[in-house]
């Protein structure tokens, strides 16, 4: 039987975690992944990327001790004042509350580290204006390359 405290945890991810985030990533059905394309799902990019972050956030959500999802807040190792939020939860915890754990906590770090909002480039398919309303993001632009709506979230 699981501790209580293996029940639910998120915490930062390290290069030692890139197996589990590749698995992940590459274990979700092409048609539910297809939006996410931030970075490679190969376990040596994802240990790069994790190695060599110094301000940007990568955390994973872990249920039971497993991996059910993970987010980022990149841009400010680009030098940006605002980061770009990214969430991937696993498709058997869709329609649960981890993608709203993920953003209350992208929030508060971004808060507690001085960002002023904070942006999230989402594929029209992906997420209705009215959806991207209800989580607190407006839409400020389009990406021209990718026709991702540019959606930002104000954190006063």
């Amino acid at each position: 039987m699981s501790k209580q405290c293996d029940y639910l945890s998120i915490r930062s991810l390290c290069a030692e975690d890139s197996a589990g985030l590749s698995l992940l990533l590459r274990s979700q059905p092409p048609t539910y992944a297809r939006f996410f394309y931030a970075f490679s799902f190969e376990e040596d990019a994802i240990t790069k990327l994790l190695s060599q972050r110094r301000r940007d956030y990568y955390a994973g959500i872990f249920w039971q001790g497993e991996l059910a999802g993970f987010f980022m807040l990149r841009g400010w190792d680009a030098g940006y004042e605002v980061p770009s939020f990214g969430v991937l939860i696993d498709e058997k915890y869709r329609g649960g509350a981890f993608m709203k754990l993920s953003l209350e906590t992208a929030k508060l770090i971004c808060r507690l580290c001085g960002a002023p909002r904070m942006m999230a480039k989402i594929h029209p398919d992906n997420i209705s204006p009215r959806g991207a309303g209800r989580l607190g993001f407006v839409q400020t632009g389009v990406e021209i390359q990718t026709g991702n709506i540019i959606y930002s979230l104000e954190l006063s």
